[in-house]
């Protein structure tokens, strides 16, 4: 695939993923691909106004620009504006979502790479096939793939850089746990019941942790999550963390830890970027596809069954017994042998 004239990488270059957390880090190995190849580039990275935080931690990243989460014609021109102003003249759609095809069209670069769509081939001048045929393929090779009409093609993702995140001040009450040794932190949800582990079997894991005295920190931001950390925190060594952490502090407190918990969302992505050990846990969505982009002190636990993976719209037993049937005793075995 023939590559854009030189003078269009050389310059300024926009990448846009507009949300969530977890997918905005899978860019981060595509980002260090092309800002090696082309280091001279300045490098804009479009977010929704939520994720700002964690765009602006990429290395390579020169600014960042955001949008709303819900946009009208209003919107949409300023952005128009914006990328004018700058002199934008290739865009990467890494979203590749009916919005981000939007901004896609409406920055009026004269290149504009996505994936082909059925229903957005409208919004691209290069257009990169989504899915390969053949074995899953992971969410960070996807991502680097759709720079192969940029000239980069054939090459191995990297892993993630170091990160600078320590934050300035951390809030009294993440300050206040971070002298204990060891630690835990356990995320109680993942946004989506399909990836649920059930209540029980986090009690069940933060009372055995609790039985030897190993403090469990209990995240979470969503509702759900919150109460049940609030019920859990009932239990002997367990620290109700939950509620919104700014991405900094929780870097820096999974930093501070000796493992991490949770099932595949956002914040084990995030988690991803230290060199604390992770405890992954999968049902429907397979680790071949969007595991932690690591390959040292990984623990994924996942169950083989036939309906994996599934569209998370319902499940055929009822029970989700993917998640559900991942059992307590194997991950308090994996946390155990990471704090040994």
């Amino acid at each position: 695939m023939a590559g854009f004239p030189v003078d269009f990488l050389e310059r300024d270059v926009l990448f846009i993923r507009l949300r969530l957390l977890g997918d905005i880090v899978f860019t981060i190995p595509a980002i260090r691909l092309f800002k090696n190849r082309h280091p001279s580039s300045r490098l804009h990275y479009v977010v929704e106004e939520r994720f700002r935080e964690i765009a602006g931690l990429i290395p390579g990243v020169d600014h960042v620009l955001t949008v709303p989460r819900r946009r009208g014609p209003r919107e949409i021109l300023s952005f128009r504006r914006a990328v004018k102003d700058l002199g934008i003249r290739a865009v990467v759609d890494f979203h590749s979502g009916p919005g981000s095809a939007v901004l896609t069209r409406a920055s009026g670069a004269p290149q504009r790479v996505g994936y082909r769509t059925p229903n957005r081939n409208w919004a691209y001048t290069r257009r990169v096939e989504r899915h390969l045929p053949g074995a899953p393929v992971h969410s960070v090779l996807n991502q680097v793939r759709l720079l192969e009409p940029l000239g980069i093609e054939g090459e191995d993702a990297p892993g993630y850089p170091a990160i600078e995140f320590r934050p300035v001040d951390l809030s009294p009450r993440i300050a206040a746990i971070m002298g204990l040794h060891p630690k835990v932190v356990v995320h109680l949800g993942a946004g989506n019941r399909f990836r649920d582990w059930g209540e029980e079997n986090f009690a069940a894991l933060v009372g055995r942790l609790g039985a030897q005295g190993i403090p469990a920190l209990l995240i979470g931001g969503g509702s759900e999550e919150v109460a049940r950390a609030a019920r859990l925190a009932e239990l002997p060594h367990a620290h109700d963390l939950s509620g919104p952490i700014p991405v900094r502090e929780l870097l820096a407190l999974v930093d501070a830890s000796s493992a991490y918990v949770g099932a595949d969302s956002g914040p084990l992505h995030l988690a991803s970027l230290t060199a604390t050990p992770l405890v992954a846990l999968y049902g429907p969505n397979l680790a071949e596809v969007s595991g932690p982009w690591r390959g040292e002190r990984v623990e994924v636990l996942q169950l083989e069954m036939p309906c994996r993976p599934c569209s998370q719209r319902g499940c055929k037993y009822g029970t989700i017994p993917c998640m559900r049937n991942i059992s307590v005793e194997k991950v308090h075995e994996a946390v155990a042998k990471f704090i040994a």
